[in-house]
C-alpha cells in the first residue's frame, strides 16, 4: 500500500534514510539528526512523501516538493530522497511509488524530476526511470 506520510511514520522514515546513508558508496557528510527530522517535518507540511507500507512497517518511500532552477521562475517536482529496502527491491514497490509521485506532480501540473546520486548501480537506476517515462539529462561529479 502506498499512501502520504504522516506524523506517526517520522520515526520509521528516520530509520529508513539512516539505512539509505550507509548504503553509499563513496564518503559522505554524517547525518545531522535535527537537520534530517526538520527536513521530514518541512517535506511532510510544504511538499509530498509518500510510503510504502507492507504488514504495518514502511518498506519504502520517496519524498519531494516543488522547487525551480536558480535561473527560471518555472516550477517541477524533485526529489528528496527514494528509497525502498533491500529485501523488497524485487517488488513493484519502488515502481509504484513513483507512479503515485509523478501522478501527484502532473495532478499540480508540474513535471518531475528525479535522480540517483551517492548509491551504485547507476546502470540499472537510469534504465528503471526510463522505464517511466524520463529521460536522463546529466551526472554528478564528486572529489573523493
Amino acid at each position: 500500500m502506498i499512501r502520504r506520510a504522516n506524523v506517526l511514520d517520522i520515526s520509521a522514515i528516520i530509520f529508513m534514510l539512516n539505512e539509505m546513508h550507509k548504503e553509499t558508496e563513496v564518503e559522505v557528510p554524517k547525518i545531522h539528526t535535527q537537520k534530517l527530522v526538520n527536513k521530514i517535518n518541512d517535506l511532510m507540511h510544504k511538499g509530498l512523501v509518500l510510503v510504502a507500507i507492507e504488514n504495518n512497517r514502511v518498506v519504502g518511500s520517496i519524498a519531494g516538493m516543488a522547487v525551480n532552477d536558480w535561473w527560471s521562475d518555472e516550477m517541477y517536482m524533485s526529489d528528496a530522497w527514494f528509497y525502498v529496502f533491500p529485501e523488497h527491491r524485487k517488488s513493484s514497490i519502488a515502481k509504484n511509488l513513483c507512479i503515485d509521485f509523478i501522478k501527484i506532480a502532473k495532478e499540480a501540473k508540474l513535471k518531475v524530476r528525479l535522480g540517483h546520486v551517492f548509491s551504485g548501480d547507476l546502470d540499472r537506476k537510469d534504465k528503471f526511470y526510463e522505464r517511466l517515462g524520463l529521460v536522463k539529462i546529466g551526472s554528478t561529479y564528486m572529489e573523493k
